[in-house]
């Protein structure tokens, strides 16, 4: 079995444009929306309203995972627990990773912001399989309430996970998205 591992992408972005911080504090139940930031409309996920995508075919990978995988839904009812809203867009993360969490953490009203970017050559199963691996990073930042921007969430990682020049991983996220891999797999075979 191939391994689908992600890796965190160390990105930091210091600046938020007032624009874009604004288009987060706006809408926070997740109604039909767009990032203002990149023009994109934001497609919300059925039953939380934390996670968006910027993409239709993103919502549907991340309704269908929840519809076939309990490990997803348990890392979703932990955003749900959390301040953090998490936007997963299609966008490159460099250095020939297919999926990363971007460590520019934004502080907007009362919520912590976090940005995921899959590259679009990811598609169905892996699609599926590399959100889940990357919302089991976001929820490592957001369970831990003084990750408020790049410098805490970049010195998170220092302290709690595997460094590779630019990228980060963690155990827990390899064996979420391993858990996550099996479950879609068992549920293909029973269709």
């Amino acid at each position: 079995m191939a391994r689908l591992v992600g890796r965190v992408t160390l990105v930091a972005v210091l600046a938020v444009p007032s624009s874009m911080s604004a288009s987060f504090t706006q809408d926070a139940d997740c109604a039909e929306s767009s990032d203002s930031a990149s023009n994109l409309p934001q497609a919300c996920v059925q039953g939380s309203p934390r996670l968006r995508g910027s993409d239709p075919a993103i919502a549907a990978a991340i309704e269908q995972t929840l519809e076939r995988s309990p490990t997803f839904r348990q890392l979703m009812a932990a955003i749900n627990r959390t301040d953090g809203i998490v936007y997963v867009h299609y966008g490159a993360c460099g250095r020939n990773v297919l999926a990363c969490l971007l460590l520019a953490v934004t502080q907007a009203g009362p919520h912590r912001i976090l940005h995921i970017r899959v590259d679009r050559r990811r598609k169905g199963h892996d699609l599926m399989v590399a959100i889940g691996h990357e919302l089991s990073h976001a929820v490592e930042l957001l369970n831990v309430p003084t990750v408020v921007d790049a410098i805490t969430a970049q010195n998170y990682y220092r302290r709690n996970a595997a460094i590779e020049r630019y990228s980060f991983e963690t155990e827990e996220a390899i064996e979420i998205e391993l858990k996550i891999d099996k479950e879609l797999r068992q549920w293909a075979k029973r269709q």
